[in-house]
Formats: C-alpha cells, sequence, structure tokens
C-alpha cells in the first residue's frame, strides 16, 4: 500500500492534557510516537492529521449512559483515582472525547474509501474499559466504539478485531462476548494483569468460537507469538470472514517494556503489519483500522510503531539496534 493510502489520526493536544507525573501512561508516549513517524525520512509523505472530537452520543453506542456521566463529573471535579491504576484529570474527559474521535475518523476514512488503512495514534488507550467501567489507564474503549459505529453507521455485517497488547482486552471481549458478527482474537501474557483471556474464553451462547484467545508464557519472543498468530488467529479470522479487521495495537509486549514480561522485538512489529495487511488484501478489500494501546518504553514503542506505519506502506523494517554489549570495565 502506497504512502497516500495511509491516513494517521492523532489526538496529540487533548491528550497532554490527560497525565499524572510519574504514570506510565503519559503524554510522552504520544510524542515518541509522533516524533519518530515525522522524523523517518521514508514517511515523508504520510498523512498526519488532528481528529475532532466525537459527541458523547456516538461513545453511547458502547457505553452506560451512568459511565459516560462518571467520566464528566470526575473530569470537572478536577479529576482524580477511579482505580490504583487508572486516573482522571481536568482534560480528562476531553482527550478521551478526541480519541474516540480519531478512531471513528479512521474508520470512517477506511469504509468510504478514502484510505486503505488508517492509524489512530491515541491516548487514553482503550481496550480495557467495560460497558460501565474505567480501568487498566483506560476510560472509553475506542476501538470497541468504532467497530459498532461501523455497524451502525455504515451496515458492516462482520469485523475481527485483532489485539495484540501484551494485556488481554478484556473490556473488548466483555463489549462483544455475546455478537456473532465480531470476531475478537487477542495474543497475551499469561498470567497478568487483568486476570481474563482464557484460551477457555471462547464465545457466549449465541456467538460460540467468536472470541480466540492466545495466553503466552511470560518470556515468550518473537516465534512463539507469531506461529500463536499464525496457527489460531489467522485461521479463525480467514473463517470469519471479516469486511474488516481492526487492531488494538499495543506495543507492551515488547522484550524493553517495563510492565510485562514478553520479549518481542521490534520487528515483530513490522512481521505482524504484514501478516495483517495480507489478511485485510486476501479478506476485506484491504481495509483495516489500527488503535494504539499499551506500550511504555518509549523508545520501543516509537520504533515499533514507526515499523507498523512501514509495513503497511510497503517499506522494509527499520534496522534492528545493535545487541546490548557487555557492561564497561569499572
Amino acid at each position: 500500500m502506497s504512502l497516500d493510502r495511509l491516513r494517521v489520526l492523532h489526538d496529540r493536544g487533548p491528550a497532554a492534557a490527560h497525565g499524572v507525573a510519574g504514570h506510565p501512561e503519559s503524554p510522552a508516549r504520544l510524542a515518541a510516537v509522533l516524533d519518530a513517524l515525522e522524523r523517518d525520512p521514508d514517511l515523508a509523505g504520510l498523512s498526519l492529521a488532528a481528529a475532532a472530537p466525537v459527541d458523547p452520543a456516538v461513545v453511547g453506542r458502547v457505553h452506560t449512559a451512568a459511565h459516560i456521566r462518571a467520566i464528566e463529573v470526575a473530569a470537572a471535579r478536577g479529576g482524580g483515582w477511579i482505580d490504583t491504576d487508572t486516573y482522571c484529570t481536568a482534560g480528562s474527559a476531553r482527550a478521551a472525547l478526541h480519541a474516540v474521535g480519531a478512531a471513528v475518523t479512521g474508520m470512517g476514512q477506511v469504509l468510504d474509501g478514502t484510505a486503505g488503512a488508517a492509524l489512530a495514534l491515541v491516548r487514553p488507550p482503550g481496550h480495557h474499559a467495560t460497558a460501565d467501567r474505567a480501568m487498566g489507564f483506560c476510560l472509553f474503549n475506542n476501538a470497541a466504539i468504532a467497530v459498532r459505529s461501523a455497524q451502525v453507521e455504515s451496515g458492516v455485517a462482520r469485523v475481527a478485531i485483532i489485539d495484540i497488547d501484551v494485556h488481554h482486552g478484556n473490556g473488548t471481549q466483555d463489549i462483544f462476548y455475546d455478537d456473532p458478527a465480531v470476531l475478537y482474537c487477542s495474543l497475551h501474557q499469561w498470567p497478568l494483569y487483568p486476570g481474563s483471556g482464557l484460551a477457555a474464553e471462547t464465545g457466549g451462547q449465541g456467538a460460540p468460537g467468536a472470541t480466540v484467545n492466545c495466553p503466552l508464557d511470560p518470556g515468550s519472543g518473537d516465534a512463539e507469538w507469531l506461529a500463536a498468530f499464525d496457527a489460531a488467529v489467522a485461521p479463525a479470522v480467514r473463517q470469519h470472514r471479516p469486511e474488516l479487521l481492526v487492531v488494538s495495537a499495543g506495543y507492551d509486549a515488547h522484550a524493553a517494556d517495563p510492565l510485562a514480561g514478553l520479549r518481542l522485538s521490534t520487528g515483530a512489529y513490522h512481521a505482524i503489519a504484514l501478516r495483517v495487511a495480507a489478511l485485510a488484501g486476501e479478506l476485506c478489500g484491504g481495509r483495516s483500522l489500527w488503535v494504539l494501546e499499551g506500550g511504555y518504553d518509549l523508545p520501543a514503542l516509537a520504533a515499533s510503531v514507526d515499523n507498523t506505519v512501514r509495513a503497511l506502506a510497503g517499506l522494509p523494517a527499520l534496522p534492528a539496534p545493535p545487541p546490548a554489549g557487555p557492561p564497561p570495565p569499572r
């Protein structure tokens, strides 16, 4: 796919107001990613655009009115802690609406043919947010709202979501667990927060087989991760025959990430993007939407997102960094 068929939507400005000192889910994450894309000379023609916020009614396609109101009230009061991991600031409600806006706008551009693929580079992330609860750094479920909007606004009959975050996307699974039109597949470390995502979780009574979980042991690396994708995720996606693919694009399975224990290289994200692009080309006219989730080592996050974009644009992966040498003599 050529660069002019890719679109990147972001919420850099509003997201800067959502941050707490010392928290790993910080404004520096998005700044690092966008800086890397802007500095990559091979991506000079890439379209980067700020996204507008959505109306809260769009968020209400997935989340309860009480949940939306709780975020609005918390922000109006100046913010605070929702749980031990998840915070809200005075600017968080606005940032969350812009994050959803980027995902929904990207989805629209893919569906109307403006773009072949779109990336919503946003924060706060979303895949832990359930219909009625913020958790795991997440306020609104950006990817789930984009999928539901595609169903409501464009009549999309079948969607496949591929979640590559190191943490299981319990919120996304829960939202679509009984919907046979939405296939949810997750590659994640087990055991790890939030404690869901067992292989036995395969869908509700009305949607057997519409959930595919691939829990991986701590220490698993590129070979195990890509093998799980090839053995379980790709066949399930082919069987589902989606009209579009959505990727919950977390980058915290990287070996450098401080919050988990998988050992992926930066190159693995180029490899997985090539696989997703091939599936999209085979099944749904190349249409894919990528929504940023986790990733907390800034250099690893930035390089891994850069590699994702490069793969989607048909460019080679970034050179692998040299292996770390022995420590200098003391």
